[in-house]
């Protein structure tokens, strides 16, 4: 899909659904990127996964201020990257298998305390990015 064509549907799928800013879809691509990027083998990441990639982009972009950030595009649970997961889907910006599902994103963690907890800053300043669970795996 062209950036032109990206930037308007993505635009639209925040207008229809009326959740969430667009920033908060571009936000979960460009963190489902990066968490690929660092596996050792490109494959399909599980929801825990992808949610264990968003909270990492966001310490590193946003430090202190990642709550608000997140908070002000509209994701407040671990549920609503799920949907906007789900939206993309939908969408046909990202691809899934056929046991991908919105609710394997609910209730994973609190992401309001992922974000403020000095101990998931701490987990990714030694040794990158892994997964949280290699069972975890779809």
């Amino acid at each position: 899909m062209e950036e032109q064509e990206m930037d308007r549907t993505i635009n639209e799928i925040a207008r229809r659904r009326g959740e969430f800013r667009p920033e908060a879809y571009y936000f979960t691509l460009d963190a489902l990127n990066r968490a690929v990027e660092v596996l050792s083998v490109r494959r399909h990441l599980s929801g825990p996964e992808l949610l264990e990639g968003v909270i990492r982009l966001a310490h590193e972009r946003f430090g202190d201020e990642a709550l608000e950030m997140l908070d002000g595009w509209g994701v407040n649970a671990t549920r609503d990257i799920g949907l906007i997961v789900d939206d993309l889907i939908q969408a046909g910006i990202l691809s899934s298998s056929e046991d991908d599902r919105p609710e394997d994103f609910e209730g994973v963690f609190e992401l309001a305390e992922a974000l403020r907890e000095e101990a998931w800053r701490q987990r990714w300043r030694v040794g990158g990015f892994e997964p949280a669970d290699e069972d975890l795996q779809l």
